[in-house]
């Protein structure tokens, strides 16, 4: 049994970034940048209105205020879209609208609201500064400079950057793909006629639920009973075919535990096994290798109790997906404390992960602990909005003593 930290160490030094691939700029939102770009064009490409109003030479309206307005001739109008007709003379105004090209002469933009149209000529309620109300050529991004570095999570706005460059597809970390099966002789499928003995799956919805927010393409294998012919023929179609599986139960040491041998049908070469943690104690992870074909996959066996499978997911095939994505920069986990408003045992021997309900306290946070909780308790978590974590070696948590949390969204 390995510590939580060597555990995260082993998986941080097996895992690396999946293969970069092209794809297109509408797939891949949530993907990390695999080569850094620079700009192809100024952004914006052309001076153009920030608002719409009148193109101006800012000297023509020295002076003017809502006492004192100037009149200026109107000598035509700059649409979006195309480029002036006119020059802007002396004496002149243009009507310009928003992200118009700044027509030649002109070097200031009045918004409407400070004018008043009179016939052929306007009357100006305010003195513009040169450069008034208009977005310069360059502004944003100059040509050849640095647009984004490799690495970069492609969020919403870095896909509207690459947009604005013109830039239709672009080289980045595919999303992971996982799959996903239960186990387990006791386990029917949602939906169905409960037998007696029977429980139904929630580790699979649940996994794959939280897979996907993360962004992992999830493949649900659905459940197989106790028996190695039959996990062994569930996860064959996944062998080689995803770059993740996750199975959910069997992986302690019960008589009818089988997925560790199971695994080593298919050449696992196991990295560890077990976790000084709770829950969570019987996680396994390794890799099993490319077959003919095929692509490698990273295995993780988690605990069959819903909550262990669930917190060893979050806290450790996380990390492993994170670095599969090609993310450097991570945020740690437990970067907020608390205090604890009530007692609660804890193991000698294991760091334990605590489903706690969270709240501002003066210019920190409280912690309850929720009790009881137990590994299958699903519904006691769903009344926690933070997990705490009480390191090995504490013994117990005393009231008034400071966890690290993190909130459960």
């Amino acid at each position: 049994m390995i510590t939580p930290e060597e555990a995260l160490a082993r998986i941080s030094s097996n895992v690396g970034p999946l293969p970069a691939r092209t794809a297109p700029l509408s797939d891949a939102e949530g993907c990390v940048l695999s080569a850094s770009l620079a700009a192809r064009l100024d952004l914006p490409s052309f001076d153009n209105s920030a608002m719409d109003g009148y193109a101006v030479r800012a000297s023509d309206l020295a002076g003017a205020s809502r006492e004192a307005p100037v009149s200026l001739r109107l000598c035509g109008e700059a649409p979006a879209g195309s480029p002036a007709s006119v020059a802007v003379a002396a004496g002149e105004a243009l009507r310009i609208l928003t992200g118009a090209p700044v027509p030649e002469g002109a070097d200031a933009v009045v918004m409407q609201e400070k004018t008043e149209r009179v016939g052929d000529a306007v009357l100006f309620y305010a003195t513009p500064s040169a450069g008034a109300n208009i977005r310069p050529r360059g502004e944003d991004v100059k040509a050849q400079a640095p647009l984004l570095a490799a690495g970069s999570t492609l969020r919403p706005y870095e896909i509207g950057l690459l947009a604005s460059q013109g830039i239709a597809e672009v080289e980045v970390i595919p999303r992971p793909t996982a799959a996903v099966l239960a186990t387990g002789s006791e386990i029917a499928p949602p939906g169905t006629p409960l037998a007696a003995g029977k429980i139904y799956n929630s580790n699979g919805p649940a996994l794959g639920a939280a897979l996907r927010r993360w962004g992992v393409a999830v493949r649900d294998l659905g459940s197989a009973p106790d028996d190695p012919v039959a996990m062994a023929s569930a996860l064959r179609p996944a062998v080689g075919t995803c770059d993740l599986l996750l199975v959910a139960g069997g992986v302690s040491v019960g008589d009818y535990d089988y997925t560790r041998s199971v695994f080593q049908e298919f050449g696992f070469e196991e990295v560890f096994y077990k976790v000084a943690v709770k829950p969570g104690k019987p996680l396994l992870f390794g890799r099993i290798q490319a077959p003919e074909g095929g692509c490698a996959t990273w295995v993780f066996g988690l605990p069959g109790n819903p909550l262990s499978a669930l917190v060893s997911l979050e806290e450790f095939v996380r990390p492993a997906i994170e670095r599969m994505r090609g993310v450097t920069l991570v945020q740690p986990s437990y970067h907020l404390r608390g205090r604890a408003l009530n007692a609660y045992p804890l193991p000698k021997d294991r760091q334990q992960f605590l489903f706690c309900r969270a709240r501002p306290d003066g210019d920190g946070f409280a912690l309850e602990v929720i009790r009881p909780q137990g590994s299958a308790m699903s519904k006691m978590a769903t009344g926690a909005n933070a997990l705490a974590v009480a390191r090995l070696g504490m013994g117990v948590v005393r009231e008034g003593d400071l966890l690290p949390f993190r909130w459960l969204k």
